[in-house]
């Protein structure tokens, strides 16, 4: 497995590379020799580093999911109030697309093209990283800051139906930055939600 490489300059290149040509052609239409021409290697070369187009993908799925995790971890370590910290869960859901776009638009719309059993990595990933968002829901009904009656899982459902889109028509050059988008949507959930 490649596992032992993750962290090596070369490897984190070619997820980039891969990543960017799914998202161009689709995972569908995407091959090894294309991958293998953006990185600048021989297709022979590349399997050095992999062991085949579906371990790029779980690779580019799993280190979408990492980035999400360990931001929200790092916001949950404060003591803010539940409003606080859904905003700052917004925005840190939304930054990788500034700077890993090619990344998260390949993890948004390729998951589910994953085989069933690196799905199932992946999923276990996602739910661990929903329930770090549930968390953020339920201290919010519980301090009083969120309604009572409020949906935790479809709220959190919402946020991220609302997020996930982006990746479809945001563009760097438009009007907002992702921050900014991040700040609007955390506006308009939150003034639904408060008590």
């Amino acid at each position: 497995m490649i596992s032992d490489k993750r962290n090596k300059p070369r490897f984190q290149a070619i997820l980039e590379a891969a990543a960017g040509i799914f998202r161009k052609k689709g995972y569908h239409h995407a091959n090894i020799s294309d991958i293998a021409k953006e990185i600048g290697l021989q297709k022979g070369s590349l399997y050095h580093y992999i062991d085949s187009k579906q371990d790029l993908l779980y690779e580019i799925v799993m280190s979408a999911v990492s980035t999400y995790i360990k931001s929200l971890k790092e916001i949950l370590t404060s003591n803010k109030e539940a409003d606080i910290l859904l905003k700052e869960a917004i925005i840190a859901h939304m930054y990788p697309m500034d700077i890993e776009f090619d990344r998260i638009y390949t993890f948004i719309n390729e998951l589910k093209t994953l085989p069933e059993e690196s799905r199932k990595d992946a999923e276990i990933e996602i739910d661990n990283y929903e329930g770090l968002w549930l968390s953020i829901f339920e201290q919010g009904k519980k301090s009083g800051i969120f309604r009572a009656d409020l949906d935790s899982k479809m709220t959190m459902l919402s946020i991220f139906g609302m997020c996930n889109w982006t990746v479809r028509w945001y563009s760097p050059e438009g009007k907002y930055s992702t921050t900014e988008l991040a700040e609007i949507y955390a506006r308009n959930i939150l003034e639904g939600i408060k008590a």
